[in-house]
């Protein structure tokens, strides 16, 4: 690691969130402080219908937040990548990039834990709910679905040691995400919908990433409205992506792509439109 404390880029995809925004950019001000580092926010607007964006403009003279938006929904797919993308152009290599929820169900209070892991040696750090995780405030139909898909994709796809898989909240080493850029090129993520965070797992896996889990307790009581995750249609993504993995080559690093983070190949930004802090 370099003399430098790293900055922590938290990475965040917002589709109607105005009403959590203002607790969100709280929260991350008040764990920054607690953790004596220096953040940036990058908050991609997957084309909102409420005020998400004129909500993020009220903040971007007060806090070091970015926003990115589109001019049509793509889901959390695009919106990652966009935010990747976007981080990688100004962060240093032993900074650190956090993705997470905009509605508040991250649980901010592990940060700590996962930056140890990370001081550890892991390159990307899960914010688990399961193993010595909890659910509190979910509909028992949702955490039962949850826990069978989480048990479907940890045989499936080989990751034993791994109890979550679609969470958003995770923490990374910036250089494993320059690494799976370098790799893969404009193909990191493919997967427009919630089951993207999965495709990401299986080149984590395929770059030989180590990864690791830490528990968290989710609270959905306190988030405002409903979940964006629709069940059925996740559900037969994840059964899409286990097809893939096991009867394709389709997630097999393009080691012969070099040198693509040029706006050309990304698929996720070009008719995005960005507003910098003042």
């Amino acid at each position: 690691m370099g003399s430098q404390s790293p900055i922590f880029y938290f990475l965040i995809p917002a589709f109607n969130e105005e009403d959590n925004l203002v607790f969100l950019f709280a929260n991350l001000r008040r764990i920054s402080a607690y953790m004596e580092s220096d953040y940036r926010i990058i908050i991609v607007d997957d084309c909102s219908t409420d005020g998400t964006a004129a909500k993020v403009a009220e903040f971007s003279g007060i806090m070091p937040v970015t926003l990115v938006s589109f001019p049509e929904n793509r889901g959390p797919g695009a919106a990652f990548d966009a935010a990747f993308r976007k981080a990688l152009e100004t962060a240093n290599e032993d900074d650190i990039f956090v993705t997470l929820e905009a509605d508040n169900t991250s649980d901010l209070c592990i940060l700590g834990r996962m930056r140890e892991q990370i001081n550890r040696g892991a390159d990307v750090v899960l914010a688990s709910v399961y193993g010595s995780g909890k659910i509190v405030g979910a509909p028992l139909l949702r955490k039962t679905l949850s826990l069978f898909a989480n048990f479907m994709l940890k045989y499936a796809l080989g990751f034993s040691k791994l109890n979550t898989f679609s969470s958003f909240f995770r923490m990374y080493r910036r250089s494993v995400i320059s690494d799976l850029y370098e790799r893969y090129g404009a193909s990191v993520i493919t997967e427009p919908g919630f089951v993207c965070m999965v495709e990401l797992l299986i080149k984590f896996k395929l770059i030989n990433a180590k990864i690791v889990e830490t528990p968290m307790l989710l609270d959905s009581n306190i988030r405002v409205g409903d979940s964006k995750m629709k069940i059925v249609r996740t559900a037969m993504s994840y059964f899409r992506v286990i097809r893939k993995k096991m009867f394709s080559s389709a997630y097999r690093p393009k080691l012969d792509e070099r040198n693509t983070l040029d706006s050309s190949s990304a698929p996720a930004t070009p008719s995005a439109t960005e507003k910098r802090p003042s």
